[in-house]
């Protein structure tokens, strides 16, 4: 008995100086039997205020019209404990955002005695996480006028750059057909090609960009990829890249994971990306070697792509999925392919990293949700 004195004055007490939290008992009908400072410092109701009530006194009207407190007991007393998250009301009838625990308390037979409750006010939290939400929907519906406004000024554009790069094919069709060989006019006029070429290029990068959030999301586009046979298709691809240098690279694959559930137009942009930069961006004073695998890494499908190529400072790294970011102007490209990646990756719940040191290659893994293997 000693003891047991000892454990309730104990519990008691720290009941007591607990006052961030409102902490009360009942019996088993809901009659309120204690009631700590905290719960008065919260609610504005004192001891004898609720002392020997019912404890639905504390829910806002529409509930206790709702039977919310009645149904509420039923559950702590049916899963042992009850715990959810409400409007309760204060003395002065103002309303608090509570987290709430109810739980049954037995004797030694197991017959129920009572139940303790334990109130935090959350109304903090709740505040924080509406802001968070309403941020986000603005974020939705900005991104979303962002892309519709990359989607239209890139239509308009494309009917005058090629009205321009008509007229420049017309300027160098009267050059041949006049025979006009004047060096100075015929490097202007390849600057103005080439300055056309890279404006429908750009043109072209931002429809791929307003029409990626469209795509990356459908899950519908989920499908059996064949990783291999992907692999192959690129390597065909990228043939012309390996043309330009006297010794073309050398590509070497092991895929230990050789099916994925993705989009398989989503997987080759990823693989064509990267497999290509690659190729682009070797080193020109040593044989290029490129290795592409496949394996299981913890609760990931990782694919890796790796190089002996020219490689990047941790500076370059840190800007590396910045569109339009470009680090080497020796080959020709847009700054988009990596920050295209890294959108189609993330939004299907995985994760891209990089390890290079410059002059030494780069290796990028591609991380996938391991439930996409077959």
């Amino acid at each position: 008995m000693k003891n047991q004195h000892f454990n309730e004055s104990i519990t008691s007490n720290f009941i007591e100086q607990v006052k961030e939290y409102a902490i009360f008992a009942m019996d088993p009908n809901g009659m309120i039997a204690t009631w700590n400072e905290g719960a008065e410092r919260m609610k504005g109701f004192k001891q004898e205020d609720v002392i020997g009530k019912f404890y639905g006194m504390l829910f806002t009207e529409e509930d206790r019209a709702n039977q919310l407190p009645q149904r509420e007991l039923e559950q702590a007393k049916t899963h042992e404990q009850f715990q959810t998250e409400g409007f309760r009301q204060k003395k002065d009838g103002s309303l608090f955002w509570a987290g709430i625990t109810l739980t049954p308390i037995y004797d030694d037979e197991r017959q129920l005695i009572g139940l303790t409750k334990v109130t935090r006010d959350l109304s903090d939290k709740r505040k924080s996480e509406q802001e968070l939400t309403r941020k986000h929907d603005e974020l939705v519906v900005t991104n979303r006028d962002l892309d519709n406004f990359i989607y239209t000024a890139s239509h308009d554009l494309k009917a005058p750059i090629l009205n321009i790069d008509g007229l420049v094919h017309r300027l160098q069709y009267l050059f041949e057909e006049k025979n006009i060989n004047d060096p100075e006019l015929k490097e202007l006029v390849a600057f103005f090609q080439k300055s056309v070429n890279r404006f429908k290029i750009t043109i072209e990068d931002l429809t791929t960009i307003s029409k990626l959030q469209r795509t990356i999301d459908d899950e519908s586009n989920l499908e059996r990829v064949n990783v291999q046979q992907v692999f192959d298709d690129i390597l065909e691809d990228v043939r012309f890249l390996n043309d330009v240098y006297s010794f073309p690279c050398q590509v070497q694959s092991d895929f230990g994971v050789k099916t994925l559930n993705f989009s398989r137009k989503n997987f080759r942009s990823i693989l064509y990306n990267l497999l290509s930069n690659a190729i682009k961006y070797r080193s020109l004073s040593s044989a290029c070697h490129i290795k592409v695998s496949t394996f299981i890494e913890d609760d990931w499908v990782v694919m890796s792509v790796k190089d002996n190529g020219l490689g990047m400072s941790q500076d370059d790294q840190n800007k590396l999925y910045t569109m339009f970011k470009r680090f080497h102007d020796h080959v020709d490209g847009s700054g988009i392919g990596l920050y295209i990646v890294k959108r189609i990756v993330e939004n299907a719940g995985g994760k891209i990293t990089v390890s290079s040191e410059k002059g030494k290659g780069a290796e990028f893994k591609i991380y996938f949700d391991r439930r996409l293997a077959d």
